[in-house]
Protein backbone atom coordinates (compact mmCIF):
# COMPACT_ATOMS: atom_id res chain seq x y z
CA UNK A 1 0.00 0.00 0.00
CA UNK A 2 1.32 3.40 -0.93
CA UNK A 3 1.25 6.61 1.06
CA UNK A 4 -1.19 8.10 -1.45
CA UNK A 5 -3.60 5.26 -0.81
CA UNK A 6 -3.40 5.78 2.97
CA UNK A 7 -3.83 9.51 2.53
CA UNK A 8 -6.93 8.91 0.42
CA UNK A 9 -8.24 6.40 2.95
CA UNK A 10 -7.90 8.79 5.90
CA UNK A 11 -9.30 11.69 3.88
CA UNK A 12 -12.45 9.82 2.88
CA UNK A 13 -12.77 8.36 6.36
CA UNK A 14 -12.66 11.90 7.74
CA UNK A 15 -15.37 13.05 5.33
CA UNK A 16 -17.64 10.09 6.08
CA UNK A 17 -17.25 10.45 9.84
CA UNK A 18 -17.99 14.18 9.73
CA UNK A 19 -21.11 13.49 7.64
CA UNK A 20 -22.25 11.03 10.31
CA UNK A 21 -21.60 13.66 13.00
CA UNK A 22 -23.52 16.32 11.06
CA UNK A 23 -26.43 13.91 10.47
CA UNK A 24 -26.50 13.05 14.19
CA UNK A 25 -26.46 16.73 15.12
CA UNK A 26 -29.24 17.58 12.67
CA UNK A 27 -31.39 14.71 13.90
CA UNK A 28 -31.06 15.84 17.51
CA UNK A 29 -31.60 19.47 16.55
CA UNK A 30 -34.54 19.18 14.14
CA UNK A 31 -36.11 15.79 14.91
CA UNK A 32 -35.47 15.80 18.64
CA UNK A 33 -38.94 14.55 19.61
CA UNK A 34 -38.70 11.59 17.25
CA UNK A 35 -35.23 10.66 18.50
CA UNK A 36 -36.28 11.09 22.14
CA UNK A 37 -39.38 8.89 21.65
CA UNK A 38 -37.24 6.28 19.90
CA UNK A 39 -34.76 6.17 22.79
CA UNK A 40 -37.39 6.16 25.52
CA UNK A 41 -39.23 3.32 23.78
CA UNK A 42 -36.27 1.04 24.52
CA UNK A 43 -34.77 2.67 27.63
CA UNK A 44 -36.70 4.99 29.94
CA UNK A 45 -34.48 8.06 30.37
CA UNK A 46 -35.16 11.60 31.47
CA UNK A 47 -35.00 14.59 29.18
CA UNK A 48 -31.86 15.85 30.92
CA UNK A 49 -30.15 12.46 30.61
CA UNK A 50 -31.06 12.38 26.92
CA UNK A 51 -29.44 15.78 26.36
CA UNK A 52 -26.33 14.83 28.34
CA UNK A 53 -26.00 11.53 26.51
CA UNK A 54 -26.13 13.09 23.06
CA UNK A 55 -23.99 16.12 23.91
CA UNK A 56 -21.32 13.93 25.50
CA UNK A 57 -21.56 11.36 22.71
CA UNK A 58 -21.09 13.98 20.01
CA UNK A 59 -18.12 15.45 21.84
CA UNK A 60 -16.49 12.04 22.24
CA UNK A 61 -17.19 11.14 18.61
CA UNK A 62 -15.64 14.42 17.43
CA UNK A 63 -12.56 13.81 19.59
CA UNK A 64 -12.18 10.31 18.18
CA UNK A 65 -12.49 11.67 14.63
CA UNK A 66 -9.66 14.10 15.38
CA UNK A 67 -7.42 11.43 16.90
CA UNK A 68 -8.03 8.58 14.48
CA UNK A 69 -8.75 10.39 11.18
CA UNK A 70 -7.59 14.00 11.14
CA UNK A 71 -4.19 13.58 12.82
CA UNK A 72 -3.07 10.65 10.60
CA UNK A 73 -4.35 12.48 7.52
CA UNK A 74 -2.40 15.62 8.42
CA UNK A 75 0.70 13.56 9.23
CA UNK A 76 0.54 11.94 5.79
CA UNK A 77 0.09 15.35 4.18
CA UNK A 78 3.22 16.60 5.93
CA UNK A 79 5.46 13.70 4.93
CA UNK A 80 4.42 13.57 1.27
Amino acid sequence: MTLDMWQSFFGWSLVINYLILVFWSLMVLYARDFVYRLHTYFIPISDEAFNNMHYGGMGLYKLLIFVFNLVPYLALLIIT
